[in-house]
């Protein structure tokens, strides 16, 4: 599933295109995705002026007017692309389910193999959204430090994989980039959030912010099925320091150790035991 580093490449290309541009027209190929399309979606969104594009977490927003605010999110395998009306006739593909067309000439294709993405509108304030109304706050927020975190996990007995990987705490931070994180910050995914101290979650936080700005930089990370708005995969694969990396040597100059895999919360965890503590 793309993560927020992700949705984020996807928003400032989108940003770059349609930004200030008109919807003249919506064809929808397919409305039963995770969450069936309303029926008044395309009239909803007509003439409508791309005034902001937004990400809450890993969902896209178009803002549209005050009252009204396109979402959309990629769930496990969509993909966003940008043609030119003046290219080639466009051939429809299999798994396109959406285009959008607007006055600039550009037009907007969601493409999603396994339909676990979706479309909705948003009638007034985004922010009362009931998708979003126990959502956490956003990793690259200045609300979110070092004092934050560990008012949050002072007294909770979860490790810390799966604190951090709790969207009502942290909203967007997914598998890979938190056991990124945690590997940056050299401390062990399987500490208690009781026992974490003050400066532990200062760390944490640091190398949150850093990881994820470096994976925008480089547009993300693609494994199998992400690519920006322009067909290019992301970069950042190339970057990862223990993601995937099970049995390799630690990537840490002066650490000796072997990156380990476990199972946590159902999900692949990969550290070092030899500097993460």
């Amino acid at each position: 599933m793309p993560e927020l580093p992700e949705i984020e490449t996807v928003k400032l290309g989108i940003e770059k295109t349609v930004l200030g541009s008109v919807i003249i027209s919506t064809k929808i190929f397919r409305r039963d995705l995770r969450f069936p399309i309303n029926d008044n979606l395309e009239k909803l969104i007509l003439n409508k002026r791309v005034l902001g594009i937004g990400r809450r977490s890993k969902y896209l927003l178009f803002f549209l007017n005050k009252k009204t605010t396109l979402v959309l999110h990629l769930g496990m395998s969509g993909k966003i692309s940008v043609r030119l009306k003046s290219e080639c006739e466009y051939t429809l593909k299999k798994h396109d389910h959406l285009i959008m067309s607007f006055d600039n000439g550009i037009f907007l294709i969601y493409n999603d193999p396994r339909r676990f993405g979706f479309v909705e509108t948003i009638e007034g304030n985004y922010k009362d959204y009931r998708r979003f109304r126990y959502m956490g706050i956003e990793p690259l927020s200045k609300k979110f430090d070092g004092k934050y975190l560990w008012n949050k996990i002072k007294k909770s007995s979860r490790n810390l994989k799966s604190i951090l990987m709790d969207q009502k705490l942290v909203a967007g931070l997914g598998n890979i980039y938190v056991s990124e994180a945690l590997w940056d910050s050299q401390i062990n995914p399987t500490r208690i959030g009781k026992n974490m101290s003050l400066i532990d979650c200062q760390k944490i936080v640091v190398s949150t912010k850093k990881v994820l700005k470096k994976a925008i930089k480089f547009g993300g990370t693609t494994l199998k099925d992400f690519r920006q708005i322009g067909g290019e995969v992301g970069y950042f694969q190339n970057k990862l320091q223990v993601y995937g990396k099970e049995g390799q040597s630690c990537f840490r100059r002066k650490c000796k150790g072997t990156v380990e895999k476990s199972i946590i919360s159902g999900r692949s965890t990969f550290y070092c035991s030899t500097c993460q503590k």
